[in-house]
């Protein structure tokens, strides 16, 4: 390609000429104001009536003629070229001034020495010509400081004129703008302690409702998390059930009159199944909520038909009064023939499941039984765990029991607890939902990577119920995949949307990255262009600015996952979006994270097999 070094070059030169008469012009402008601002000042404050002689007196008349600006000039500079030049002045020869109209009636000739002149102007105006000594000098700064404040007038005038204009739809509001009114709702609602979300302290109207927190790992998300489970925590008659995947949580939050069940933990509650059993449908729901169908199943039937051999099976064991734990692990575990064998002992009405399992050698059966022992897994180790703890005791008695819970589920072992987990936060939210409305209740589930959960039935009840019954939801998870993935992308809307605080940091998942970018909505601007053309004449060059309508999105795809550590956008329904830098205030940790309990393998080896009959 050819060079076009003349395109540069022209534009260089017609940017220079115009720089340069924008000076001139700038100039001119400066000078006209130091005239008018010198004469002004010399009308009111030179400008004297001149004195006239009568007789031996001088008197000033009311029409008496006023010092001319010229003579208060030939004070400080003769205008005489004759006391510039010297030509061969005779001795004792003295610089002369001619004398003007007006200082004749004074003087009374037309010439005269320029020390008499000089007299004659310093007592015409009281002395006040020699303040113009340092006046002068000083005024002449007024040209720099104009031509400095004159280029930034025009900087600025040009990037307002090239602003983009918004119109309607959702804007980036300043980060002052949002915090000025969530302070302005929490004086008017009289909000006696303010939830942390960030940066920003929540009023009630906002804190009750459902928040979303989304970021990769190391981008600042537990450490939010953590400042906000501290203002919970100084929450009047507020209850927290906080779900910890690292044990961070409890080490940095657990005090005394807290509780954790994590049956690997020392300090675990410990806990029988048949303590959330109360009536005859309840073996109905607790088995829906622990053989719940995966997203991805093909065929539902397995599960059904797990639920339905599972909760005979309980039936069963409540019917020959076994109620531990162990009970529930033994009998599942016995060949299939013992358990057709068992079920089959029961009235008519709870002989539904047989069908499933009727013929033990079928694949059928196979397939079911293995389906509700993988389930199970996690009995193993609740064998010796019996107690009286009950989680729906724990939320029905949400108003006076005051201690908080930490649902454990260290990654090491995720895989054990996770249907125990998922089982334990789906039939305490469906416990909230049964729960009288209220208005000074406050049960908050605080989950952190809600994707290490199972799918539960009642999540999107409590969603939509939950706020009445005083339950709130705080989840936390990477990004919304693991979402599309346990409850499919139809639903991943009507969850997101449930959701009226979002709270963004860096994300690494595109396809979440476009969601949010259209969920956190649009904009129509008026977007301004620039062109220039330019000519080899003086008279051709041109720049313009042209207007366009424009619907844009309010933050990108990209600007998601681009954002730095501890930098996020924060979405409230009703007050806005911005975007905002959390502080990073590490916590420091009062508990241990983790206590493990003794599973020491030879001990497990040292054990005696249980003896046929026994």
């Amino acid at each position: 390609m050819p060079s076009r070094a003349y395109i540069a070059h022209d534009r260089i030169v017609t940017v220079g000429r115009m720089y340069v008469q924008m000076a001139f012009v700038g100039l001119f402008i400066a000078s006209a104001i130091y005239g008018g601002a010198l004469y002004i000042g010399y009308s009111r404050f030179l400008s004297r009536p001149i004195p006239q002689w009568a007789g031996d007196d001088l008197i000033i008349h009311p029409e008496s003629p006023k010092l001319r600006a010229q003579s208060v000039i030939k004070y400080f500079v003769t205008l005489n070229p004759q006391n510039l030049i010297n030509f061969n002045r005779p001795a004792g020869w003295e610089p002369q001034e001619f004398v003007e109209p007006e200082l004749r009636v004074l003087l009374r000739r037309d010439r005269v020495s320029r020390n008499i002149y000089k007299q004659a102007v310093h007592y015409v105006t009281a002395g006040r010509v020699d303040t113009l000594r340092w006046i002068i000098p000083v005024s002449l700064l007024w040209f720099p400081i104009f031509g400095t404040g004159y280029f930034f007038l025009f900087s600025w005038i040009n990037k307002q004129t090239e602003k983009t204009e918004f119109i309607r739809g959702v804007d980036l509001m300043l980060f002052n703008e949002l915090k000025a009114k969530l302070d302005g709702a929490i004086v008017e609602e009289k909000t006696e302690v303010p939830l942390r979300l960030g940066e920003v302290l929540l009023p009630d109207s906002v804190s009750r409702r459902h928040m979303l927190v989304l970021g990769t790992s190391g981008t600042g998300k537990s450490v939010c998390l953590n400042r906000h489970i501290a203002s919970l925590r100084s929450k009047p008659k507020s209850k927290c059930i906080i779900y910890d995947v690292k044990g961070e949580f409890c080490g940095k939050h657990f005090s005394e009159g807290d509780m954790i069940f994590y049956p690997f933990d020392k300090r675990s509650v410990v806990w029988s199944f048949f303590n959330e059993v109360r009536d005859y449908p309840d073996l109905d729901i607790l088995c829906t909520s622990l053989y719940e169908p995966p997203k991805d199943a093909k065929d539902p039937y397995w599960y059904h038909a797990a639920r339905d051999v599972f909760r005979t099976g309980l039936f069963f064991l409540l019917m020959h009064g076994k109620r531990s734990n162990r009970d529930i692990w033994e009998f599942f575990s016995q060949p299939l023939g013992d358990i057709r064998a068992d079920i089959g002992s029961l009235p008519s009405q709870e002989l539904g499941a047989l069908k499933h399992i009727d013929k033990t050698d079928s694949s059928q059966a196979a397939s079911v039984i293995s389906i509700l022992q993988e389930r199970l897994t996690f009995f193993r180790y609740l064998c010796d765990f019996d107690g009286d703890f009950s989680f729906r005791d724990y939320i029905q008695n949400a108003d006076t029991c005051q201690g908080n819970l930490f649902l454990m589920n260290i990654r090491r072992y995720d895989a054990v607890f996770r249907p125990l987990m998922t089982f334990v936060v789906d039939i305490m939210i469906r416990e909230v939902l049964s729960l009288a409305d209220s208005f000074e209740r406050r049960i908050t589930f605080v989950v952190d990577e809600f994707g290490s959960l199972a799918k539960m039935p009642a999540i999107f009840d409590f969603l939509t119920m939950g706020r009445s019954k005083g339950g709130f939801l705080v989840l936390a998870n990477q990004d919304l995949g693991s979402v599309s993935n346990i409850y499919g992308q139809d639903q991943k809307e009507t969850f997101f949307n449930n959701f009226n605080a979002h709270l963004v940091f860096r994300l690494n998942d595109p396809t979440t990255s476009e969601f949010l970018s259209k969920a956190f909505g649009e904009r129509e601007v008026i977007k301004k262009f620039r062109s220039s053309s330019f000519s080899p004449t003086d008279f051709g060059d041109r720049f313009s600015l042209s207007e366009q309508e424009k619907l844009e999105k309010v933050i990108l795809p990209t600007e998601f996952q681009s954002l730095p550590d501890f930098h996020t956008y924060l979405k409230i329904a009703n007050y806005g979006v911005v975007r905002m830098e959390t502080t990073k205030e590490f916590l420091e940790s009062k508990a241990k994270e983790f206590d493990q309990r003794d599973f020491s393998l030879d001990a497990m080896l040292g054990k005696k097999p249980k003896q046929q009959g026994q």
